[in-house]
């Protein structure tokens, strides 16, 4: 059945586990597998599972909704009236994230269970190869997504105390291992790189209001002769960026070469 709003009732005691689903028989077959694995993640519910046996628990639609938009608004309405009762097995209260208010404890649960998972069942995507046109279809999916005020950090900022608790949680933890890149891998790298997909800039240019509030004035001393920009030295004497720069870094004149002598520095005002 489809959007539904389910139980897991214990007909002994009357105790009852919430949930909603788009597809009943897939959500019950998933409960019924990890209960009898012994890794379901509601501890209560698999805690009174193991105890009173898989035949006392009884599956049951309790609503049918319209559409999938429906279930969690009834979902919660439900949470929010039975979970911290005696007779409520489901400890998440949130139905759209359940895992916002787990303790420490229910964490490590969960993260034990799943690594017993994994390694028991393996990762559903390990060796699988996604095809090309997949591979544009799940782009095409995702663009745009996330980006702008769609983005979840939009209009956010992290105090420093957060900050700080952030840095203080991460550091000193080893970092994940260097990835090795194959032979061929470098050379698809290489190729995108040369043909400015990892450039920023590509394609942009600045506006001249722009140029005009990065742009650094500088004087020539020996004949004191000020300039706009350093792209305007350049033009005039004909000389590299790099020696410009280097001229300006030392505060010296210029040792050697057809320029010698010359001494550049920058405008501050």
């Amino acid at each position: 059945m489809k959007n539904v709003i389910y139980k897991i009732r214990n007909i002994i005691n009357g105790h009852y586990y919430i949930g909603s689903t788009v597809d009943s028989r897939k959500r019950f077959w998933h409960h019924r597998k990890n209960l009898r694995n012994n890794v379901h993640v509601c501890v209560h519910l698999q805690r009174a599972w193991n105890k009173y046996g898989e035949d006392v628990f009884k599956f049951e639609i309790v609503q049918k909704l319209q559409s999938k938009e429906d279930l969690f608004p009834a979902e919660q309405k439900l949470l929010d009236e039975h979970v911290g009762k005696s007779y409520c097995y489901n400890s998440a209260a949130y139905a759209d994230a359940p895992m916002r208010d787990a303790s420490p404890e229910m964490r490590a649960h969960l993260a034990e269970r799943t690594k017993e998972w994994l390694e028991r069942e393996g990762h559903p995507l390990l060796g699988v190869t996604v095809s090309e046109d997949t591979k544009q279809l799940i782009s095409k999916s995702r663009t745009g997504k996330h980006a702008g005020a769609e983005h979840y950090r939009y209009g956010k900022t992290v105090s420093p105390e957060v900050r700080k608790k952030i840095g203080d949680t991460q550091r000193g933890k080893p970092k994940a291992p260097g990835r090795k890149v194959s032979a061929e891998g470098m050379e698809k790298i290489r190729a995108a790189a040369a043909a400015g997909h990892y450039s920023h800039w590509a394609g942009r240019n600045h506006t001249e209001e722009s140029k005009a509030k990065m742009s650094k004035r500088v004087i020539e001393l020996t004949t004191n002769t000020e300039f706009p920009s350093l792209t305007a030295v350049l033009e005039h004497y004909g000389f590299k960026m790099p020696t410009l720069r280097r001229a300006l870094k030392s505060g010296k004149p210029i040792s050697k070469g057809e320029h010698k002598g010359l001494h550049f520095q920058y405008l501050t005002n």
